[in-house]
């Protein structure tokens, strides 16, 4: 019995000891608590580099017919010749006949008017014999003007100026009969057909001057003063939605801005725009592009990437956004051409689309977009291929 109770309190220590061993073992490490970093949002970015660049501005505009007037008949009367040739876009050079009127009426109107004439001439010189007669029988000194014939002579005139305006008109009239184009044009609509009846008034023809036609463009406050500095010695080509391209000019500049827009208008002119194929035709939304010469410092940028109010976004070293003011030098049709006004050789990393929610400061990722790089020097080349065409 001694034996056995020592071996037992031998056999109890040894199993707590293997029970220890045992829980130590499986006591699960300690953890040390992770810190959650912070979740940046994603921006999209491009890298610009400044550089001298050829900037241009296009402007979008409508054209507009030169000279646009509407030929009208002058009295009623049958059409009594037509040149049915002569349809809308068809050119004609001043002096052509397009329609004639019947002159029955006119002619009739005309002879009576020269009778009329003939007959005030032959009174005023019944008048001036009665008179002379007169003046001869009379005492000038004591007889009164009615005697000595000076009124009847004076009306015998008065009807004869009033033939001569009756005679000149009736001839006129005549002439006008005769419908014929007053200068270089181009037909627009024709609103007679063969043989109709014509009331005085009614228009026969519309047409439009064939050697030029006119190209409104609307002008923004913000691209005024790059605008007013290219008209100086101005390079513009007018291209058309299909790609067609034509040398333009200015023809003027209004001098007044528009209450509403605040917009000024500037109007262009095409030369010979119906002469070749293919033709400018009025009414049609065309792209003005010009050329704003050489620039230092430019750098092109997606026309998201500036806020409505001319700022652009954009990211320093530890890429953190900054606000920052630039110039506008140019626009195209996908991009803009600016200018930084802080530090404008140094290049950046430009934030492709702003949010309204961006504040200073803040550090987001950055995310390189190169398929929209890729685009806008796509834009370019169509642009160089557009310049090297004209030239």
């Amino acid at each position: 019995m001694k034996f056995k109770k020592p071996f037992s309190l031998l056999v109890g220590c040894a199993a707590i000891f293997v029970a220890l061993i045992v829980v130590d073992e499986l006591e699960p490490e300690s953890v040390e608590p992770v810190k959650k970093q912070a979740v940046l949002a994603p921006v999209s970015v491009l890298k610009v580099t400044p550089s001298q660049h050829e900037s241009t501005l296009t402007v979008l505009g409508l054209t507009a017919a030169r000279w646009p007037i509407q030929l009208k008949a002058s009295t009623s009367a049958q059409l009594k010749w037509l040149n049915e040739s002569i349809e809308p876009g068809n050119l004609v050079n001043k002096g052509d006949v397009l329609a004639r009127l019947d002159t029955s009426a006119v002619d009739a109107n005309l002879a009576q008017a020269l009778s009329a004439l003939k007959q005030a001439e032959l009174e005023l010189k019944q008048a001036k014999h009665e008179q002379t007669v007169a003046l001869k029988m009379l005492n000038p000194s004591k007889s009164s003007s009615f005697a000595r014939r000076e009124p009847q002579v004076l009306a015998a005139k008065a009807n004869l100026q009033q033939a001569k305006q009756a005679y000149v008109s009736a001839k006129k009239l005549l002439e006008e009969s005769v419908i014929t184009a007053p200068f270089d044009a181009v037909i627009m609509k024709r609103h007679i057909s063969p043989r109709e009846w014509v009331e005085a008034g009614q228009v026969t023809f519309e047409l439009a001057a064939s050697d030029s036609i006119d190209v409104e463009l609307p002008i923004s406050e913000m691209h005024w003063q790059q605008v007013q500095a290219a008209l100086v010695e101005p390079s513009i080509n007018v291209v058309s939605r299909s790609g067609n391209t034509w040398p333009a000019k200015v023809r003027y500049v209004s001098p007044e801005v528009d209450s509403v827009t605040r917009q000024r208008q500037v109007v262009l002119s095409v030369e010979d725009p119906y002469q070749n194929k293919p033709r400018l035709f009025p009414n049609q939304q065309v792209q003005a592009i010009v050329s704003l010469g050489l620039q230092e410092n430019v750098v092109s940028v997606p026309l998201s990437a500036m806020t409505r109010d001319g700022y652009v976004w954009t990211l320093d070293i530890n890429d953190r956004l900054r606000k920052e003011s630039v110039t506008l030098i140019g626009q195209g049709s996908q991009e803009l051409d600016i200018r930084f006004n802080d530090q404008s050789d140094k290049a950046r990393r430009v934030v492709q689309y702003p949010l309204s929610s961006m504040l200073i400061g803040k550090q987001v990722a950055p995310r390189f977009n190169e398929v929209h790089v890729e685009a806008m020097l796509a834009g370019k080349s169509n642009a160089a291929q557009i310049k090297e065409s004209n030239q």
